[in-house]
């Protein structure tokens, strides 16, 4: 049984619903939809790279739980 998860996103900062958990921060289902089909040319990888680098500071990723 697939559990809701709720939280605000480390990538849009909007509460969302669906997502996925890494380590203590929060990413939409719609924010890792469009990581993964982000080439590394592409104009909006290096924002990703940056929000993802949260997840590495504990005081920044545990902001993005519910």
């Amino acid at each position: 049984m697939e559990e809701n998860r709720i939280g605000i996103c480390m990538i849009c900062e909007q509460q969302r619903n669906g997502g996925i958990h890494i380590i203590s921060a929060f990413i939409c289902d719609e924010c890792s939809s469009e990581m993964v089909r982000t080439e590394v040319r592409d104009q909006k990888y290096p924002f990703f790279v940056k929000q993802m680098k949260k997840v590495f500071y504990t005081k920044h990723a545990k902001s993005y739980m519910n």
